[in-house]
């Protein structure tokens, strides 16, 4: 039993590491074959990740909060978002799966856990403040590059999730990201204000 269970969840692990580059090279097609997915282990080993990163910054810099609470947060705030798009969507398309939300979402927390992983290796060997030397530049513009990058990216990638969980067509995606936005950003600044992230 424990050995189905730990080859099942190294099977998952190499599966969400080849969904993460495929991620890259064809989004559309990679999460539209996301949104079908039932593997939970897959769901797992990316929980896994998120809550390793809170660990590896807990250790890296003065947090106010334990890891482990944090990471509860970011579940609650996850499963927030989820369900805030699987009942608007409802609104518009009866038969959901909600599942598909979650497996979509969670695929599309990659850029942002690659944006912040690199970014608390960067304070490591590269802690502000920077220099404005030319190399100083030359790091600025890469950096603000990099972050546009994986931006674009991570927009894409909610886009397609929210397009092929909710089944909806542009216009209503923009619409419910919009209506999402109008009460996610406010309650982020509250979030940071309290040092939660």
């Amino acid at each position: 039993r424990f050995y189905n269970m730990v080859i099942d969840l190294v099977t998952s692990f190499v599966l969400v590491v080849r969904n993460f580059f495929l991620l890259i090279f064809y989004p559309y097609k990679t999460m539209r074959k996301i949104s079908f997915e039932k593997d939970y282990y897959q769901l797992l080993v990316i929980s896994i990740l998120v809550f390793l990163y809170f660990k590896f910054i807990y250790f890296l810099r003065n947090k106010p909060y334990p890891a482990t609470l944090i990471f509860l947060f970011f579940l609650f705030n996850f499963f927030l978002t989820v369900f805030f798009f699987y009942f608007l969507s409802k609104v518009f398309e009866k038969k959901l799966n909600w599942k598909s939300f979650v497996f979509t979402f969670s695929y599309s927390l990659f850029p942002t856990l690659v944006w912040f992983l690199s970014t608390s290796i960067l304070y490591i060997f590269l802690p502000p403040p920077r220099t404005f030397s030319i190399l100083g530049k030359g790091f600025s513009i890469f950096f603000v590059a990099y972050s546009l990058s994986l931006l674009i990216w991570k927009l894409i990638l909610v886009y397609l999730a929210v397009r092929f969980s909710s089944k909806q067509n542009f216009f209503r995606i923009v619409y419910m990201i919009i209506l999402y936005l109008i009460w996610f950003l406010p309650y982020s600044v509250l979030l940071y204000y309290f040092h939660f992230f």
